[in-house]
């Protein structure tokens, strides 16, 4: 939920902020202020790209600006990640599965790679042993003793 501050500012602005998360509420009201603090042209309408992603996620976001959009899609993006951290049981030490499609003389190839979590970083990205920096968001994981599905 926005914070005390966000909502004491967003209601001197007459923005509504009730409902939303801090960083919808950030975004909002970045938006109402955006030319006074030297953004040129003010906010910006949401992308074709982004309002599709953000119907695809189940998202209402018609008429928003594009960060507004882009705040309400990492705050669902988010909270799927952290379902899967909780859906899997994902601890440093476990073993999971990635799973990476691509299409290559328009043929369908999948690679299945297994990893050893390192780390889950506050913002739920997953990283593995040996990896040198490889990582994946917890949606894109399988246990691959099962017990987390």
């Amino acid at each position: 939920m926005a914070s005390e501050a966000q909502t004491r500012i967003a209601t001197m602005l007459s923005v509504d902020v009730s409902g939303d998360t801090e960083a919808v509420a950030a975004a909002r009201i970045m938006d109402e202020v955006a030319e006074a603090v030297g953004e040129r042209g003010g906010p910006r309408l949401a992308t074709a790209k982004q309002i599709a992603f953000a119907q695809a996620l189940g998202l209402q976001v018609v008429g928003d600006s594009l960060r507004v959009t882009s705040a309400k899609i990492d705050a669902a993006l988010r909270e799927r990640n952290l379902k899967a951290i909780e859906r899997l049981g994902l601890r440093p030490g476990d073993h999971v599965l990635k799973r990476s499609a691509f299409e290559h003389n328009g043929q369908r190839h999948e690679i299945v790679r297994e990893y050893t979590v390192s780390s889950i970083r506050p913002n739920t990205r997953v990283f593995f042993k040996g990896g040198n920096g490889q990582g994946a968001w917890p949606t894109e994981l399988e246990r691959v003793d099962g017990s987390g599905e």
